[in-house]
């Protein structure tokens, strides 16, 4: 059976380590590019002492366009799995018949969706983990000036990566097991997985914030390598902000990342139920 996975899914993962190949390539020249740019910042600003405060500028104004390509790549690396390889994974087998053939060769449906999910799940998290391994030490010199918590920092590095990749995964299969069709199952998984993604983002993550009152007022803001949230003024000389602190990073991701876990093996259980449960 194994085998046979392999056989049927060889060119998703074939495409997959070309896919992770690319990247690796880019992250690393780009990496390489902020490192450097970040080391001398932070020599020059020891030795002068000027331009200490725009660091993020000199390290960042020249890498603009590596920057923003590599975080749009982090952003859709998990969505772009689930939908090329999760989406069609059950519903291109089911459009095709081929699972038919296999069931009547001595291949249970249990055992059919089982290896079909183990093996993609695992491929999944092989490859949100290499790509978090990456993301992560390419945000190195970024940290260090802005922070790990920010919106789309956070979301790029650590454990999440790699949880949002498996329940990508996870959320394509069970669509395909759901509509048995391809294209009702990329497009359920092109809508649900960015919109779980924000909601968590947006209205979770600022449950572990940090409240505190910050005066006087003018050039006050967020604490260093802060997450800033809300801010209300209280008075014409305090201000009331709201952060996630840097502090909190792994508390967050690991929270999070248990989130998306669970919620793909929800879809795993589902799918489990839909292919041996439902007539072909």
């Amino acid at each position: 059976m194994t085998f046979l996975i392999w056989r049927l899914h060889r060119a998703h993962a074939i495409v997959s380590a070309i896919v992770i190949a690319a990247v690796t390539a880019l992250i690393v020249l780009s990496g390489i590019a902020i490192a450097d740019s970040y080391h001398h910042a932070v020599m020059n600003c020891s030795v002068s002492h000027a331009g200490c405060g725009d660091i993020s500028g000199i390290v960042f104004g020249s890498n603009g366009v590596f920057t923003s390509l590599v975080q749009d790549l982090a952003m859709a690396a998990p969505l772009v799995l689930g939908i090329l390889w999760g989406a069609p994974l059950v519903a291109g087998q089911f459009e095709a018949g081929t699972e038919d053939f296999e069931w009547t060769q001595g291949v249970t449906r249990r055992r059919w969706v089982l290896a079909n999910l183990g093996w993609a799940l695992l491929a999944a998290a092989v490859w949100g983990g290499a790509l978090a391994a990456l993301f992560t030490w390419w945000r190195g010199p970024a940290n260090a000036v802005d922070g790990p918590v920010k919106f789309i920092y956070f979301d790029i590095q650590g454990a999440a990566p790699i949880a949002y990749t498996v329940f990508a995964m996870a959320l394509g299969i069970a669509a395909g097991a759901l509509f048995r069709r391809v294209v009702p199952a990329i497009m359920t998984t092109l809508v649900v997985f960015p919109a779980v993604r924000i909601v968590t983002a947006l209205y979770f993550r600022p449950l572990f914030a940090v409240s505190q009152n910050v005066a006087p007022l003018p050039g006050a803001g967020y604490p260093p390598l802060s997450w800033g949230l809300f801010a209300d003024v209280l008075s014409s000389k305090t201000e009331h902000v709201t952060y996630l602190p840097a502090s909190r990073f792994w508390l967050v991701q690991g929270v999070e990342s248990g989130i998306f876990l669970v919620l793909a093996l929800a879809l795993a259980i589902f799918t489990y139920w839909s292919v041996t449960t439902r007539d072909a």
